[in-house]
């Protein structure tokens, strides 16, 4: 997809706690809507020094358990890395 690169760079595994850690790059763009059954924690790091995710600029976000939405980066582009207990999402193709 134009404005999304994505990859998993690490498998849930004992060394990380179950978590697997993902690596998101958007730019100006909302990404497919997504729930997270054991949550979500983000770490957010704008490339354009205005970027936001999720109206956050820079730094930590977490999404509950059993939250949802579209990761949306607006101002620029940004790279997320987020961590998931057990790997686990679901992705919808609900808005």
């Amino acid at each position: 997809n134009v404005g999304q690169r994505w990859g998993r760079v690490i498998i849930p595994c004992e060394e990380t706690g179950g978590l697997s850690v993902d690596v998101v790059d958007l730019i100006d763009l909302a990404g497919p809507r997504h729930s997270h059954p054991g949550g979500e924690v983000c770490m957010v790091m704008p490339i354009t020094p205005e970027a936001q995710f999720d109206g956050t600029s820079r730094g930590w976000c977490v999404f509950e358990p059993g939250s949802a939405h579209n990761p949306t980066v607006t101002n620029g582009e940004a790279l997320i890395l987020y961590m998931l207990p057990d790997g686990k999402i679901d992705f919808t193709d609900k808005k």
